[in-house]
């Protein structure tokens, strides 16, 4: 009998934002700590509550990953995808450190 691991949800998720973070959208370091903080506090309630399947905590966090890329959107230092459009500082920002 094998029983399948309930937290197996975890790992794709991180991954996932890992990607989105690092790669696609360059969100600094400390908002990215702040969310993985948020996301484990997340986790743990949701399991102290009984609640240990993947849509609950996944949808709690959404919220919490969109104003951190918006932030960093909002940033006059964004420099990740669709930078040139959606940064009008990214010239002088480009320029500093250079």
């Amino acid at each position: 009998m094998t029983r399948s691991f309930p937290l197996w949800w975890i790992v794709p998720a991180a991954l996932g934002h890992f990607f989105l973070f690092c790669n696609v959208f360059l969100v600094w370091q400390h908002w990215e700590l702040l969310w993985a903080a948020s996301f484990v506090f997340n986790v743990a309630a949701h399991l102290a509550l009984g609640a240990g399947d993947w849509p609950s905590p996944i949808m709690f966090q959404l919220p919490i990953t969109a104003l951190v890329i918006i932030w960093q959107i909002r940033s006059p230092w964004y420099h990740g995808v669709f930078a040139e459009r959606l940064n009008p500082r990214l010239k002088d920002y480009l320029t500093d450190i250079l």
